[in-house]
């Protein structure tokens, strides 16, 4: 065929069918990354997880009404980034290339026409890249990202509307006990001290008592040292 030695051509297919296949690998491993990560939230391996579990947590301290968490956990998922690119172009790419596949049939065909070549050569250009486009676009429809994308998102929701609120009662509930006893055992303290002052001035006091009253036997001494004077 002879479209095929068009080396503009088959390199631009090419190119396009390579571009629109790694794009497409790049988009799914990032979301099967993310799906792990969102089963596993107690530590986060994406710096956004971290940040909206954080906000979250901050919003649970503070006692917080949170009306609408899906559209919050939304908000940081669509600015998820792939190399520092949105993820949302990325899946947009496979789309352009198979564009680009079709408008490169449809301009190889015009200049077959303008060249004045047979049909079925510009006819063959037409098809070869119709064949291509068509092929990434069946590829980008049966390895969508959907389900793995709304799965991330309930993973989220579930965790920051029952997982962490549950967590965040029980660790604040901890504390409070914790507190409780702390001021439990600073009174049993403070009792104690109390009670053993109370012993020690009362010991206090009965030895000033005594030292101020003379028994019998001194009594018989002080007689006996005055009759020897």
């Amino acid at each position: 065929m002879e479209i095929f030695k068009e080396t503009f051509f088959m390199q631009g297919l090419l190119a396009a069918a390579v571009i629109g296949i790694v794009a497409k690998i790049a988009v799914l491993q990032s979301y099967r990354k993310l799906l792990q990560a969102s089963k596993d939230m107690d530590k986060p391996k994406r710096h956004w997880m971290g940040v909206l579990k954080k906000k979250f947590e901050s919003y649970y301290q503070l006692e917080a009404n949170v009306h609408n968490s899906t559209c919050i956990v939304d908000k940081y998922f669509e600015s998820h980034t792939i190399l520092g690119i949105n993820a949302g172009f990325w899946e947009q790419i496979p789309g352009f290339c198979g564009i680009l596949c079709i408008l490169l049939g449809c301009i190889g065909s015009i200049r077959g026409i303008l060249a004045g070549d047979d049909f079925f050569v510009w006819m063959q250009s037409l098809m070869v890249s119709a064949v291509f486009g068509l092929g990434i676009f069946m590829m980008d429809y049966l390895f969508h990202p959907d389900h793995m994308k709304r799965m991330i998102r309930i993973n989220l929701t579930h965790f920051i509307e029952n997982v962490l609120p549950n967590r965040m009662d029980k660790s604040e509930a901890k504390k409070e006990k914790e507190k409780k006893q702390q001021i439990k055992q600073q009174e049993h303290r403070e009792k104690e001290k109390e009670s053993a002052d109370r012993i020690s001035n009362h010991w206090e006091q009965i030895a000033a008592s005594k030292e101020l009253e003379l028994t019998q036997e001194d009594i018989q001494t002080l007689k006996d040292f005055i009759n020897d004077l």
